[in-house]
């Protein structure tokens, strides 16, 4: 038998840093959170996050929800998205939509990089709403809060959806 000691000594893994080792997390995340829900939701789940956002964004009861949980306004947001996002979701995946929004011809990667879109979506949205939220910005790296922490990043990550679906490939027997 060979002596594969020699051998084992050469094998290191790189050195990630707390920047890798979160972006790594992150694409971990992101893997999970699309093949979990699987293509036909990830479209699904985006149309929600949409709703949810429009729906937060007229919802006139802030000032009723801060005077009864006695909580700070942005909290408050946040969480009234959340909320209304399942809400949306839930009824979203229960109706005519899910046959609609068949994805069953789409690629791996596409349904990765819709999850990663989503993900970016998600974490624009609630950092935009409430920057303080659970000191959310303090968690990631400060090069990456440009991109995704400013009006004008979530208005590309609004943006960004619609263009690849707008680029997005049909199936040739679709209508």
């Amino acid at each position: 038998m060979p002596d594969l000691s020699k051998y084992s000594q050469s094998l290191q893994l790189p050195d990630l840093g707390s920047g890798g080792l979160f972006a790594l997390l992150v694409l971990v995340v992101i893997l999970l959170f699309a093949l979990s829900l699987g293509r036909t939701r990830v479209l699904i789940s985006l149309l929600a996050v949409y709703v949810a956002f429009t729906l937060q964004a007229v919802f006139p009861y802030f000032a009723y929800l801060q005077e009864m949980l006695s909580k700070d306004l942005p909290t408050l947001r946040v969480g009234v998205f959340l909320l209304l996002y399942l809400i949306t979701f839930g009824l979203l995946n229960r109706s005519v939509l899910l046959a609609r929004f068949n994805l069953s011809e789409a690629a791996f990667f596409s349904v990765v990089f819709m999850g990663i879109i989503q993900l970016g979506l998600l974490v624009s949205i609630i950092l935009n709403l409430a920057p303080s939220f659970y000191s959310i910005n303090d968690k990631i790296p400060k090069e990456l809060l440009p991109y995704i922490a400013t009006q004008r990043a979530l208005f590309y990550w609004t943006l960004l959806p619609l263009f690849m679906l707008l680029f997005a490939k049909r199936s040739p027997h679709e209508n």
